[in-house]
Protein backbone atom coordinates (compact mmCIF):
# COMPACT_ATOMS: atom_id res chain seq x y z
CA UNK A 1 0.00 0.00 0.00
CA UNK A 2 1.24 3.47 -0.84
CA UNK A 3 -0.07 5.73 1.94
CA UNK A 4 -0.75 8.89 -0.02
CA UNK A 5 -3.78 11.08 -0.47
CA UNK A 6 -4.34 9.65 -3.93
CA UNK A 7 -3.99 6.13 -2.58
CA UNK A 8 -6.58 7.03 0.01
CA UNK A 9 -8.85 8.08 -2.86
CA UNK A 10 -8.23 4.80 -4.61
CA UNK A 11 -8.61 2.55 -1.59
CA UNK A 12 -12.32 2.42 -1.34
CA UNK A 13 -14.92 0.63 0.67
CA UNK A 14 -16.32 0.18 4.10
CA UNK A 15 -17.99 -2.42 6.20
CA UNK A 16 -21.68 -1.60 6.65
CA UNK A 17 -22.44 0.17 9.90
CA UNK A 18 -25.52 0.65 11.99
CA UNK A 19 -26.21 4.20 10.84
CA UNK A 20 -29.73 5.52 10.33
CA UNK A 21 -29.44 6.40 6.67
CA UNK A 22 -32.03 8.50 4.90
CA UNK A 23 -32.24 9.16 1.21
CA UNK A 24 -32.82 12.89 1.35
CA UNK A 25 -31.73 15.31 -1.38
CA UNK A 26 -30.22 18.74 -0.85
CA UNK A 27 -32.77 21.34 0.16
CA UNK A 28 -32.02 24.71 -1.38
CA UNK A 29 -32.76 28.03 0.29
CA UNK A 30 -33.25 30.20 -2.76
CA UNK A 31 -32.60 33.86 -2.14
CA UNK A 32 -31.35 33.31 1.41
CA UNK A 33 -29.70 36.44 2.76
CA UNK A 34 -26.41 36.37 4.64
CA UNK A 35 -26.58 36.59 8.41
CA UNK A 36 -25.18 39.86 9.81
CA UNK A 37 -21.50 39.72 10.67
CA UNK A 38 -21.46 42.71 13.03
CA UNK A 39 -21.50 41.19 16.49
CA UNK A 40 -19.25 42.76 19.14
CA UNK A 41 -16.45 40.50 20.38
CA UNK A 42 -16.26 39.73 24.07
CA UNK A 43 -13.93 41.07 26.75
CA UNK A 44 -14.64 44.77 26.23
CA UNK A 45 -13.60 44.78 22.58
CA UNK A 46 -16.10 46.84 20.57
CA UNK A 47 -14.59 46.26 17.14
CA UNK A 48 -11.44 44.83 15.58
CA UNK A 49 -9.98 45.90 12.25
CA UNK A 50 -7.53 43.57 10.52
CA UNK A 51 -5.16 45.25 8.07
CA UNK A 52 -5.60 42.52 5.45
CA UNK A 53 -5.48 43.44 1.73
CA UNK A 54 -9.26 43.42 1.39
CA UNK A 55 -9.58 46.03 4.14
CA UNK A 56 -7.16 48.59 2.68
CA UNK A 57 -7.79 51.55 0.38
CA UNK A 58 -5.07 54.16 -0.08
CA UNK A 59 -1.37 53.34 0.17
CA UNK A 60 1.89 55.26 -0.01
CA UNK A 61 5.12 53.25 -0.06
CA UNK A 62 3.12 50.44 1.48
CA UNK A 63 2.80 46.72 0.74
CA UNK A 64 0.93 43.71 2.04
CA UNK A 65 2.70 41.81 4.80
CA UNK A 66 2.40 38.05 5.37
CA UNK A 67 3.99 35.91 8.06
CA UNK A 68 4.75 32.34 6.93
CA UNK A 69 3.62 29.70 9.38
CA UNK A 70 6.46 28.18 11.42
CA UNK A 71 6.48 24.41 11.49
CA UNK A 72 6.96 22.91 14.93
CA UNK A 73 10.28 21.25 15.71
CA UNK A 74 8.23 18.46 17.32
CA UNK A 75 6.57 17.47 14.04
CA UNK A 76 5.05 15.09 13.34
CA UNK A 77 3.20 15.09 16.65
CA UNK A 78 1.17 11.96 15.90
CA UNK A 79 1.95 9.17 13.47
CA UNK A 80 0.17 6.02 12.29
CA UNK A 81 1.06 3.22 14.70
CA UNK A 82 -1.99 0.98 14.85
CA UNK A 83 -2.90 -1.88 12.48
CA UNK A 84 -6.14 -0.10 11.55
CA UNK A 85 -4.13 3.02 10.50
CA UNK A 86 -2.36 1.54 7.50
CA UNK A 87 -3.44 4.45 5.32
CA UNK A 88 -1.83 6.93 7.70
CA UNK A 89 -3.49 9.79 9.55
CA UNK A 90 -5.26 11.66 6.78
CA UNK A 91 -7.60 14.66 6.47
CA UNK A 92 -8.79 15.61 9.91
CA UNK A 93 -9.98 18.22 12.39
CA UNK A 94 -8.20 19.20 15.60
CA UNK A 95 -10.44 21.08 18.04
CA UNK A 96 -9.89 22.37 21.54
CA UNK A 97 -13.18 22.11 23.36
CA UNK A 98 -14.08 25.19 25.41
CA UNK A 99 -16.12 22.84 27.61
CA UNK A 100 -13.49 20.37 28.85
CA UNK A 101 -10.35 22.09 27.36
CA UNK A 102 -9.22 18.85 25.71
CA UNK A 103 -7.61 18.81 22.29
CA UNK A 104 -9.65 16.46 20.08
CA UNK A 105 -8.49 14.97 16.78
CA UNK A 106 -10.93 13.43 14.31
CA UNK A 107 -9.12 11.81 11.38
CA UNK A 108 -9.62 9.38 8.52
CA UNK A 109 -7.60 6.29 7.76
CA UNK A 110 -8.04 2.88 6.14
CA UNK A 111 -6.97 -0.75 6.38
CA UNK A 112 -7.30 -3.79 4.07
CA UNK A 113 -10.56 -5.66 3.96
CA UNK A 114 -12.88 -6.55 1.09
CA UNK A 115 -16.50 -6.08 2.04
CA UNK A 116 -19.62 -7.41 0.41
CA UNK A 117 -21.33 -5.14 -2.09
CA UNK A 118 -18.37 -2.86 -2.78
CA UNK A 119 -17.69 -2.79 -6.51
CA UNK A 120 -14.31 -1.96 -7.99
CA UNK A 121 -13.83 1.36 -9.75
CA UNK A 122 -11.08 2.76 -11.93
CA UNK A 123 -8.52 0.13 -10.91
CA UNK A 124 -8.25 -3.06 -8.93
CA UNK A 125 -7.22 -1.34 -5.73
CA UNK A 126 -10.63 0.16 -5.11
CA UNK A 127 -13.03 -1.78 -2.96
CA UNK A 128 -10.32 -3.48 -0.92
CA UNK A 129 -10.13 -1.20 2.08
CA UNK A 130 -12.25 -0.16 5.04
CA UNK A 131 -12.24 3.65 5.31
CA UNK A 132 -12.92 4.71 8.91
CA UNK A 133 -12.94 7.80 11.12
CA UNK A 134 -10.96 7.69 14.35
CA UNK A 135 -10.71 9.84 17.48
CA UNK A 136 -7.71 10.84 19.59
CA UNK A 137 -7.36 13.34 22.42
CA UNK A 138 -4.68 15.26 24.24
CA UNK A 139 -4.24 17.57 27.22
CA UNK A 140 -1.61 19.74 25.56
CA UNK A 141 -1.97 19.09 21.82
CA UNK A 142 1.47 17.48 21.75
CA UNK A 143 1.10 14.05 23.36
CA UNK A 144 -1.89 12.19 21.95
CA UNK A 145 -3.76 9.14 23.22
CA UNK A 146 -6.20 6.82 21.47
CA UNK A 147 -9.03 5.93 23.87
CA UNK A 148 -10.14 2.30 23.72
CA UNK A 149 -13.68 2.82 22.42
CA UNK A 150 -14.31 -0.55 20.76
CA UNK A 151 -17.35 0.72 18.88
CA UNK A 152 -16.45 -1.06 15.65
CA UNK A 153 -14.12 -3.94 14.65
CA UNK A 154 -13.46 -4.75 18.32
CA UNK A 155 -12.86 -8.41 17.58
CA UNK A 156 -10.36 -7.65 14.83
CA UNK A 157 -8.75 -4.70 16.62
CA UNK A 158 -9.31 -4.83 20.40
CA UNK A 159 -8.94 -1.43 22.05
CA UNK A 160 -9.38 0.56 18.83
CA UNK A 161 -10.47 4.21 18.60
CA UNK A 162 -12.70 3.94 15.50
CA UNK A 163 -15.85 6.08 15.82
CA UNK A 164 -17.42 5.92 12.36
CA UNK A 165 -17.61 3.42 9.51
CA UNK A 166 -19.90 3.25 6.51
CA UNK A 167 -19.76 0.83 3.56
CA UNK A 168 -18.52 2.79 0.56
CA UNK A 169 -16.13 3.00 -2.32
CA UNK A 170 -14.50 5.83 -0.43
CA UNK A 171 -14.98 8.06 2.64
CA UNK A 172 -12.93 11.20 2.98
CA UNK A 173 -12.14 14.39 4.95
CA UNK A 174 -14.16 14.17 8.17
CA UNK A 175 -14.68 17.81 9.10
CA UNK A 176 -15.95 18.37 12.66
CA UNK A 177 -17.21 21.39 14.61
CA UNK A 178 -18.33 21.75 18.22
CA UNK A 179 -21.46 23.87 17.98
CA UNK A 180 -21.86 26.05 21.08
CA UNK A 181 -24.90 27.77 19.53
CA UNK A 182 -26.80 24.48 19.42
CA UNK A 183 -29.58 24.14 22.03
CA UNK A 184 -30.15 20.41 21.46
CA UNK A 185 -27.43 18.50 23.38
CA UNK A 186 -27.81 15.56 20.99
CA UNK A 187 -26.55 17.79 18.14
CA UNK A 188 -23.66 19.52 19.88
CA UNK A 189 -21.06 18.11 17.49
CA UNK A 190 -21.52 18.22 13.73
CA UNK A 191 -19.59 16.46 10.99
CA UNK A 192 -19.41 16.49 7.21
CA UNK A 193 -17.76 13.56 5.45
CA UNK A 194 -17.51 12.84 1.75
CA UNK A 195 -19.08 9.48 0.94
CA UNK A 196 -19.10 7.51 -2.31
CA UNK A 197 -21.85 4.96 -1.93
CA UNK A 198 -21.60 1.51 -3.58
CA UNK A 199 -25.37 1.10 -3.99
CA UNK A 200 -27.20 4.42 -3.77
CA UNK A 201 -25.99 7.33 -5.88
CA UNK A 202 -28.21 9.73 -3.94
CA UNK A 203 -25.86 9.24 -1.01
CA UNK A 204 -22.78 10.38 -2.93
CA UNK A 205 -21.47 13.70 -1.63
CA UNK A 206 -20.86 15.60 1.59
CA UNK A 207 -22.91 13.73 4.18
CA UNK A 208 -23.89 15.50 7.40
CA UNK A 209 -23.90 13.90 10.85
CA UNK A 210 -24.65 15.03 14.41
CA UNK A 211 -23.44 13.77 17.78
CA UNK A 212 -23.83 14.55 21.49
CA UNK A 213 -20.19 13.80 22.31
CA UNK A 214 -18.20 13.50 19.08
CA UNK A 215 -18.08 9.71 19.45
CA UNK A 216 -21.61 8.49 18.60
CA UNK A 217 -22.68 9.79 15.20
CA UNK A 218 -26.08 9.86 13.50
CA UNK A 219 -26.50 10.58 9.80
CA UNK A 220 -28.99 13.44 9.30
CA UNK A 221 -29.96 12.40 5.78
CA UNK A 222 -28.61 15.61 4.21
CA UNK A 223 -26.13 15.19 1.36
CA UNK A 224 -24.39 18.26 -0.04
CA UNK A 225 -23.29 18.29 -3.72
CA UNK A 226 -19.55 17.78 -3.52
CA UNK A 227 -16.70 15.67 -4.69
CA UNK A 228 -14.11 14.65 -2.07
CA UNK A 229 -11.98 17.13 -0.06
CA UNK A 230 -14.76 19.16 1.52
CA UNK A 231 -14.88 20.99 4.86
CA UNK A 232 -17.41 22.34 7.34
CA UNK A 233 -17.13 25.63 9.26
CA UNK A 234 -19.32 27.60 11.62
CA UNK A 235 -18.96 31.34 12.13
CA UNK A 236 -19.06 31.62 15.90
CA UNK A 237 -20.17 35.25 15.66
CA UNK A 238 -23.45 34.37 13.96
CA UNK A 239 -23.88 30.62 14.35
CA UNK A 240 -24.25 30.21 10.59
CA UNK A 241 -22.84 27.05 8.98
CA UNK A 242 -20.72 27.11 5.83
CA UNK A 243 -19.69 24.09 3.78
CA UNK A 244 -16.78 24.39 1.36
CA UNK A 245 -17.26 21.92 -1.46
CA UNK A 246 -15.18 20.62 -4.32
CA UNK A 247 -16.16 20.31 -7.96
CA UNK A 248 -14.37 20.73 -11.25
CA UNK A 249 -14.43 23.61 -13.67
CA UNK A 250 -13.24 21.89 -16.79
CA UNK A 251 -10.41 19.62 -15.69
CA UNK A 252 -9.42 21.72 -12.69
CA UNK A 253 -10.46 21.03 -9.13
CA UNK A 254 -12.29 24.13 -7.91
CA UNK A 255 -14.13 25.34 -4.82
CA UNK A 256 -17.77 26.13 -4.02
CA UNK A 257 -19.58 27.33 -0.89
CA UNK A 258 -23.06 26.76 0.56
CA UNK A 259 -24.50 28.03 3.84
CA UNK A 260 -27.28 27.22 6.31
CA UNK A 261 -28.79 28.67 9.46
CA UNK A 262 -30.24 25.40 10.76
CA UNK A 263 -27.95 22.64 9.40
CA UNK A 264 -30.92 21.31 7.43
CA UNK A 265 -31.83 23.80 4.70
CA UNK A 266 -28.85 24.86 2.62
CA UNK A 267 -28.27 27.44 -0.10
CA UNK A 268 -27.37 26.51 -3.67
CA UNK A 269 -23.63 26.33 -4.41
CA UNK A 270 -21.69 29.24 -5.82
CA UNK A 271 -18.13 29.25 -7.10
CA UNK A 272 -15.52 30.88 -4.88
CA UNK A 273 -12.22 29.67 -6.38
CA UNK A 274 -11.56 28.67 -9.97
CA UNK A 275 -8.30 29.02 -11.91
CA UNK A 276 -7.81 32.50 -13.38
CA UNK A 277 -5.36 34.26 -15.71
CA UNK A 278 -2.62 34.05 -13.08
CA UNK A 279 -2.83 30.27 -12.90
CA UNK A 280 -1.92 27.54 -15.38
CA UNK A 281 -3.52 24.36 -16.65
CA UNK A 282 -2.09 22.36 -13.75
CA UNK A 283 -3.49 24.56 -10.97
CA UNK A 284 -6.01 22.82 -8.71
CA UNK A 285 -7.77 23.97 -5.54
CA UNK A 286 -7.97 20.94 -3.30
CA UNK A 287 -9.49 21.92 0.01
CA UNK A 288 -9.79 24.85 2.41
CA UNK A 289 -10.59 25.91 5.93
CA UNK A 290 -11.91 29.13 7.48
CA UNK A 291 -11.50 31.09 10.73
CA UNK A 292 -11.90 34.59 12.13
CA UNK A 293 -8.96 36.82 13.03
CA UNK A 294 -9.04 40.45 14.04
CA UNK A 295 -12.71 40.78 13.12
CA UNK A 296 -12.12 39.44 9.61
CA UNK A 297 -12.85 36.03 8.06
CA UNK A 298 -9.71 34.37 6.75
CA UNK A 299 -8.97 30.90 5.52
CA UNK A 300 -6.30 28.54 4.31
CA UNK A 301 -6.60 27.31 0.72
CA UNK A 302 -4.88 24.16 -0.52
CA UNK A 303 -3.29 24.36 -3.96
CA UNK A 304 -2.18 21.28 -5.82
CA UNK A 305 0.17 21.73 -8.77
CA UNK A 306 0.11 18.97 -11.37
CA UNK A 307 3.49 20.05 -12.71
CA UNK A 308 5.28 19.35 -9.41
CA UNK A 309 2.74 16.94 -7.84
CA UNK A 310 3.01 18.87 -4.57
CA UNK A 311 0.61 20.90 -2.45
CA UNK A 312 0.92 24.06 -0.37
CA UNK A 313 -1.27 26.48 1.56
CA UNK A 314 -2.25 30.06 0.70
CA UNK A 315 -4.09 32.63 2.80
CA UNK A 316 -7.56 33.76 1.65
CA UNK A 317 -10.10 36.25 3.02
CA UNK A 318 -13.75 37.21 2.87
CA UNK A 319 -15.85 40.15 4.00
CA UNK A 320 -19.14 38.22 4.14
CA UNK A 321 -18.16 34.50 4.20
CA UNK A 322 -19.69 34.04 0.73
CA UNK A 323 -17.39 36.03 -1.55
CA UNK A 324 -13.76 35.00 -1.17
CA UNK A 325 -10.48 36.28 -2.60
CA UNK A 326 -6.92 35.10 -2.78
CA UNK A 327 -4.17 37.47 -1.69
CA UNK A 328 -2.73 39.55 -4.55
CA UNK A 329 0.78 38.10 -4.18
CA UNK A 330 -0.52 34.57 -3.46
CA UNK A 331 2.16 33.79 -0.88
CA UNK A 332 2.86 30.23 0.21
CA UNK A 333 2.35 30.46 3.97
CA UNK A 334 2.78 26.72 4.50
CA UNK A 335 4.80 24.81 1.91
CA UNK A 336 5.91 21.24 1.41
CA UNK A 337 9.07 20.30 3.29
CA UNK A 338 12.50 19.28 2.08
CA UNK A 339 12.82 16.02 0.12
CA UNK A 340 12.57 13.04 2.42
CA UNK A 341 10.86 14.92 5.25
CA UNK A 342 7.50 14.05 6.81
CA UNK A 343 5.67 16.62 4.62
CA UNK A 344 7.88 16.66 1.53
CA UNK A 345 4.99 15.55 -0.66
CA UNK A 346 2.51 18.10 0.57
CA UNK A 347 1.12 20.22 3.37
CA UNK A 348 -2.64 19.67 3.28
CA UNK A 349 -4.96 21.97 5.19
CA UNK A 350 -6.32 20.92 8.52
CA UNK A 351 -10.11 21.17 8.46
CA UNK A 352 -10.52 23.06 11.75
CA UNK A 353 -9.60 26.55 12.94
CA UNK A 354 -6.21 27.55 14.36
CA UNK A 355 -6.11 27.12 18.15
CA UNK A 356 -4.86 29.91 20.41
CA UNK A 357 -2.37 28.69 23.02
CA UNK A 358 -1.02 31.62 25.02
CA UNK A 359 -0.03 34.31 22.51
CA UNK A 360 0.48 31.83 19.69
CA UNK A 361 -1.89 30.12 17.29
CA UNK A 362 -1.38 26.49 16.35
CA UNK A 363 -2.64 25.28 13.00
CA UNK A 364 -2.77 21.50 12.78
CA UNK A 365 -2.41 20.11 9.28
CA UNK A 366 -2.23 16.84 7.36
CA UNK A 367 1.36 16.11 6.31
CA UNK A 368 2.25 13.70 3.53
CA UNK A 369 5.77 12.54 2.68
CA UNK A 370 4.63 11.31 -0.74
CA UNK A 371 3.77 13.38 -3.76
CA UNK A 372 0.29 13.16 -5.17
CA UNK A 373 1.27 10.70 -7.91
CA UNK A 374 2.94 8.22 -5.55
CA UNK A 375 0.16 5.71 -6.15
CA UNK A 376 1.46 5.38 -9.70
CA UNK A 377 5.18 6.08 -9.25
CA UNK A 378 5.73 4.36 -5.93
CA UNK A 379 5.76 6.01 -2.52
CA UNK A 380 7.47 5.57 0.80
CA UNK A 381 5.42 3.22 3.02
CA UNK A 382 7.77 3.97 5.94
CA UNK A 383 6.50 7.56 6.04
CA UNK A 384 2.74 7.50 6.12
CA UNK A 385 0.61 10.64 6.39
CA UNK A 386 0.78 12.15 9.87
CA UNK A 387 -0.45 15.01 12.06
CA UNK A 388 1.71 18.12 12.24
CA UNK A 389 1.23 21.74 13.22
CA UNK A 390 2.62 25.16 12.42
CA UNK A 391 2.31 28.39 14.39
CA UNK A 392 1.90 32.12 14.04
CA UNK A 393 1.80 34.84 16.68
CA UNK A 394 -1.55 36.11 17.91
CA UNK A 395 -3.15 38.43 15.31
CA UNK A 396 0.11 38.55 13.36
CA UNK A 397 -0.56 36.59 10.22
CA UNK A 398 -1.29 39.38 7.75
CA UNK A 399 -0.98 43.16 7.77
CA UNK A 400 0.66 46.11 6.04
CA UNK A 401 4.26 47.30 5.91
CA UNK A 402 5.73 50.60 4.77
CA UNK A 403 9.06 50.99 3.04
CA UNK A 404 10.82 54.14 4.26
CA UNK A 405 8.17 56.80 4.99
CA UNK A 406 4.76 55.42 4.10
CA UNK A 407 1.13 55.18 5.06
CA UNK A 408 -2.08 53.29 4.44
CA UNK A 409 -5.77 53.74 5.20
CA UNK A 410 -8.62 51.31 5.79
CA UNK A 411 -12.01 50.95 4.20
CA UNK A 412 -14.67 53.11 5.87
CA UNK A 413 -16.21 51.64 9.01
CA UNK A 414 -18.74 52.80 11.57
CA UNK A 415 -16.88 54.11 14.61
CA UNK A 416 -17.91 52.24 17.78
CA UNK A 417 -16.31 54.83 20.05
CA UNK A 418 -14.10 53.86 22.97
CA UNK A 419 -10.31 53.70 23.08
CA UNK A 420 -8.11 52.65 20.17
CA UNK A 421 -5.25 50.14 20.38
CA UNK A 422 -2.69 49.25 17.68
CA UNK A 423 -0.87 45.96 16.99
CA UNK A 424 2.41 46.95 15.30
CA UNK A 425 6.21 46.81 15.13
CA UNK A 426 8.36 49.87 14.42
CA UNK A 427 11.66 51.26 15.65
CA UNK A 428 10.56 54.76 14.63
CA UNK A 429 7.44 56.77 15.31
CA UNK A 430 3.96 55.67 14.26
CA UNK A 431 0.90 57.94 14.11
CA UNK A 432 -2.78 57.20 13.56
CA UNK A 433 -5.21 59.67 11.99
CA UNK A 434 -9.00 59.30 11.90
CA UNK A 435 -10.15 60.24 8.42
CA UNK A 436 -13.52 61.07 7.00
CA UNK A 437 -14.71 58.86 4.12
CA UNK A 438 -14.45 60.08 0.56
CA UNK A 439 -12.70 63.44 0.14
CA UNK A 440 -13.45 64.71 3.65
CA UNK A 441 -9.93 64.77 5.05
CA UNK A 442 -9.13 64.15 8.72
CA UNK A 443 -11.51 64.71 11.61
CA UNK A 444 -10.67 67.77 13.70
CA UNK A 445 -8.66 66.83 16.75
CA UNK A 446 -7.86 63.37 15.34
CA UNK A 447 -5.38 64.32 12.59
CA UNK A 448 -1.92 62.77 12.28
CA UNK A 449 -0.45 65.98 13.71
CA UNK A 450 -2.66 65.59 16.79
CA UNK A 451 -1.61 61.98 17.47
CA UNK A 452 0.92 61.22 20.20
CA UNK A 453 3.48 59.01 18.35
CA UNK A 454 4.13 55.45 19.51
CA UNK A 455 7.09 53.15 18.89
CA UNK A 456 8.28 49.62 19.67
CA UNK A 457 6.79 46.15 19.38
CA UNK A 458 3.32 45.77 20.87
CA UNK A 459 0.26 43.60 20.38
CA UNK A 460 -1.82 46.26 22.12
CA UNK A 461 -0.54 49.87 22.32
CA UNK A 462 -3.05 52.57 23.12
CA UNK A 463 -3.34 55.46 20.65
CA UNK A 464 -4.22 58.89 22.00
CA UNK A 465 -4.45 62.36 20.57
CA UNK A 466 -3.43 65.65 22.19
CA UNK A 467 -6.99 66.62 23.07
CA UNK A 468 -8.67 63.21 23.18
CA UNK A 469 -8.08 59.70 24.52
CA UNK A 470 -11.38 58.24 23.34
CA UNK A 471 -13.34 58.23 20.09
CA UNK A 472 -16.76 58.62 21.68
CA UNK A 473 -17.27 61.95 19.89
CA UNK A 474 -17.14 60.04 16.56
CA UNK A 475 -19.34 57.14 17.61
CA UNK A 476 -21.78 56.18 14.85
CA UNK A 477 -19.89 58.12 12.16
CA UNK A 478 -18.09 56.60 9.17
CA UNK A 479 -14.34 56.77 9.67
CA UNK A 480 -11.14 55.46 8.13
CA UNK A 481 -7.97 54.66 10.06
CA UNK A 482 -4.76 56.02 8.53
CA UNK A 483 -1.48 54.62 9.88
CA UNK A 484 1.78 56.40 9.03
CA UNK A 485 5.36 55.55 9.88
CA UNK A 486 8.83 54.75 8.64
CA UNK A 487 9.34 51.02 8.03
CA UNK A 488 6.33 50.18 10.16
CA UNK A 489 4.63 46.79 10.19
CA UNK A 490 1.02 47.08 11.37
CA UNK A 491 -1.34 44.13 11.69
CA UNK A 492 -4.57 45.28 13.30
CA UNK A 493 -6.40 47.78 15.49
CA UNK A 494 -9.01 47.30 18.20
CA UNK A 495 -11.62 49.61 19.68
CA UNK A 496 -12.24 48.89 23.36
CA UNK A 497 -14.78 50.26 25.80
Amino acid sequence: MNPTRRTFLQHASLLAAALPLANLPLTAADGATPAPLVKPPAHGVLREVLFSPGNITERKNCYDRFEPLKKSAQNPVMTAQMPWEQGGLCWGSVLRSPVDRKFKFFYSTDFPGIQEGAALRDDSRQGKNHCVVCYAESDDGLVWRRPALNRYFQEQFPGNNIILTWASYYNDSPSVIEDLHERDPQRRYKLMMFHLDPKNRDLNGGCLFVSPDGLQWTFTGTVLPSQDASSLWQDRRTGRYHAFLKDRQGDNRSRMVVHSDDFTTWSEPQWIFTPDHGDHAGTNFYNQSAFTLGGRTLGFLNLYDLTTQTTWVELIESGDNLNWRRMPSRPHLLAAGAPGSYDSGGAYVGLAEPILVGDEYRYYYYASADRHDAADTGGNPAQRPALAFATFRKNRLVGQQTEHDGAFATLPLVCPGGRLFLNFVCTGEVTVAIKRPGYGGEYEGFAAADCVPVTGDSLRREIIWKSATKLDALKGKYIRLKISGRNVVAYSAAFEA
